[in-house]
């Protein structure tokens, strides 16, 4: 897993990328892929038909899936995705890599992150969050506005992790788990895949996978059969 590129100089490469999603999520990605300098933003695309062709987030609205490999032909080398359901952003990565398209991760530049954080493709890295040495991003994660992640946190694939969060060290997170704004995890516990976290819960007990917790200390309240 490459490190993601933070940070911008005068000679970095200027790549062409298709943002999938037109939501408010989307906008936070937009805004820190233009604040790399490394990204040109070409349009999002949408599954909602009447989106389709109005103006969002600084471009357009161009279309669905089923233009990813006319895009490809016309230039475009990667694609973000600006989706908060974890299985979806999953999904439509997949997609695009299908088609011929890499891609693309974003971290704000007002992020800190410590030399050795590797950060998997299509993840994002929101302002004012923290990364601390070691913590491994698999691909297709956030971490969103404020969040803090200390030192060895594992997070799998497709996770998110909500503003504000806060991760003590050697946490590890399984794949499209969903910590909610605010909650806090305490040192060296483990959250199952598919587990959501309530917003401000506090974490005091390794979680198991595919449930429902919340509160303070955070208790699991049901199965997640989404």
């Amino acid at each position: 897993m490459a490190h993601a590129e933070r940070g911008y100089s005068p000679s970095m490469e200027i790549h062409n990328v298709v943002i999938w999603g037109a939501s408010g999520h989307s906008l936070v990605a937009a805004d820190i892929l233009r604040l790399m300098g490394q990204w040109k933003i070409v349009g999002f695309l949408s599954d909602v038909a009447l989106q389709h062709g109005q103006a969002w987030g600084g471009a357009t609205v161009l279309g669905d899936g089923t233009l990813l490999r006319k895009l490809v032909s016309e230039g475009v080398t990667h694609a973000f995705i600006a989706v908060g359901s974890n299985p979806d952003r999953r999904r439509l990565a997949q997609g695009c890599l299908d088609a011929g398209l890499a891609l693309a991760t974003a971290v704000h530049p007002r992020a800190i992150v410590a030399g050795d954080v590797k950060i998997g493709p299509g993840s994002m890295v929101a302002g004012g969050a923290i990364l601390n040495p070691g913590t491994v991003l698999s691909s297709n994660v956030i971490v969103n506005t404020g969040a803090i992640v200390d030192h060895e946190c594992m997070l799998a694939a497709g996770v998110h992790v909500g503003p504000g969060c806060q991760l003590g060290g050697c946490v590890q997170i399984g794949e499209e788990s969903w910590i909610g704004i605010g909650a806090s995890i305490i040192h060296q516990r483990k959250i199952g895949a598919r587990t959501i976290v309530g917003a401000g819960a506090v974490v005091v007990e390794d979680l198991p996978a595919d449930v429902v917790a919340y509160g303070v200390p955070a208790r699991v309240a049901r199965a997640n059969t989404r």
